[in-house]
């Protein structure tokens, strides 16, 4: 009785939630097509809907916009690796050695505080108009969120599982292994879920300062044609694809931590 009824108080919600957005979009179309607003500053939901539509369906077909999506969605994810695999190391070391967490802790908040966006051009001269330089943004841009999650997770161990850990003389990596690590899992894919949108963005920032290829070139390259429509099709199949993203990192956390999910 208790899974039905918050089965249906979760379908209330969402219905809720479209009925919102559907009148978003209604007052949206309407305003367009009295002529509120000029179709180069804003154009219709319909006329982005079809443009939506002849992207994805160009992209089935094979067209130039399918590799232009492979390459964002390969930078993304090639970003968000490399960042997990530099933060969980990274975020281990500081969290198990007060000594470097004290050292190191201020100067990893002042480089996050510094503006990623200023140091694009200077990764693009590092490290060339390739493919390399969109993954080291959108790793950096990734970064922080898993650091710090990792970081929190290691140090908020629950201090009676320490206890009894050291209690069985039990060695410095099989606390780690046995009690630290399932303990901070749950930190570090909250860190995780947040990265795989970030490194998503960071992609999409390399390629507007310098790309051969991608989604991020293919905004500026409609901007510069004035298809504005064609220009928000675009971000919609961004935000889809970060989207899908997203709840592949949730996927894996259900399937890896499922002692913790909710039983209803």
């Amino acid at each position: 009785m208790t899974a039905r009824m918050s089965l249906r108080r979760r379908a209330s919600d969402h219905a809720v939630a479209l009925a919102i957005i559907a009148g978003g979009v209604v007052v949206w179309e309407a305003v367009c097509r009295l002529g509120l607003v000029s179709a180069l500053v804003l154009p219709a939901p319909s006329a982005v809907g079809k443009e939506f539509v002849g992207i994805c369906q160009e992209i089935l077909d094979g067209g130039p916009l399918r590799n232009d999506t492979l390459v964002t969605l390969y930078e993304s994810v090639a970003g968000f690796f490399l960042a997990f695999v530099v933060a969980f190391i990274g975020g281990t070391l500081i969290a198990e050695i007060p000594l470097l967490r004290r050292v190191m802790m201020p100067y990893l908040v002042a480089i996050n505080a510094a503006p990623k966006i200023a140091l694009a051009p200077l990764i693009v001269v590092w490290f060339g108009f390739g493919i390399s330089s969109k993954v080291v943004m959108a790793a950096l841009i990734a970064f922080f969120p898993l650091l710090i999650n990792v970081v929190s997770g290691l140090a908020n161990v629950d201090l009676q599982k320490l206890k009894l850990m050291h209690s069985l003389a039990a060695s410095p990596w099989m606390t780690f292994r046995k009690v630290k690590l399932p303990d901070a899992l749950p930190s570090v894919f909250a860190g995780m879920k947040i990265a795989i949108v970030f490194a998503v963005v960071g992609a999409v920032v390399g390629e507007f300062v310098g790309a051969e290829s991608g989604l991020g070139l293919v905004i500026k390259r409609t901007d510069y044609q004035l298809d504005v429509a064609q220009t928000f099709a675009v971000v919609a199949l961004l935000s889809l694809m970060g989207i899908l993203l997203f709840y592949a990192v949730e996927w894996s956390e259900r399937r890896m931590l499922f002692w913790t999910m909710p039983k209803n």
